[in-house]
């Protein structure tokens, strides 16, 4: 079943932990790299899912190899995350953007989905 709240929302939730990191005065381009990695890592999982294979996830933690402890066990934390608590939600993140808007950032994505194994069911069409 495709989850009926925004993917947006729904990011920020999965990458909270990573987002409230930051520094209290964080730049716009601070918060780009922690959600270019949350969106790397969900969509790692999702796209993995979509192949039924881990490339993806092998992908990522290989890349985390040589990157401070701290950062390896966040995101081995986000892999978990993402297939447990996150793990019925077929959609990957497409294009996605930033804008500042009266000092706080709003930040804002598309939904993709795999559509050959999209759910079909209660489709309205």
């Amino acid at each position: 079943m495709i989850p009926n709240t925004k993917i947006s929302h729904t990011i920020l939730e999965f990458g909270r932990s990573l987002i409230q990191q930051l520094p209290h005065d964080h730049t716009k381009e601070e918060f780009e790299a922690v959600i270019s990695i949350v969106i790397s890592i969900w969509n790692a999982v999702a796209i993995d899912g979509w192949n039924k294979n881990d490339r993806f996830e092998t992908e990522v933690l290989a890349a985390m190899r040589k990157a401070p402890k701290e950062a390896q066990i966040e995101t081995k934390r986000l892999l978990k995350r993402r297939k447990t608590a996150y793990g019925s939600d077929p959609r990957a993140v497409g294009n996605h953007w930033i804008r500042e808007e009266n000092g706080e950032f709003i930040f804002g994505c598309e939904a993709r989905l795999n559509v050959e194994d999209a759910p079909a069911e209660k489709t309205r069409h």
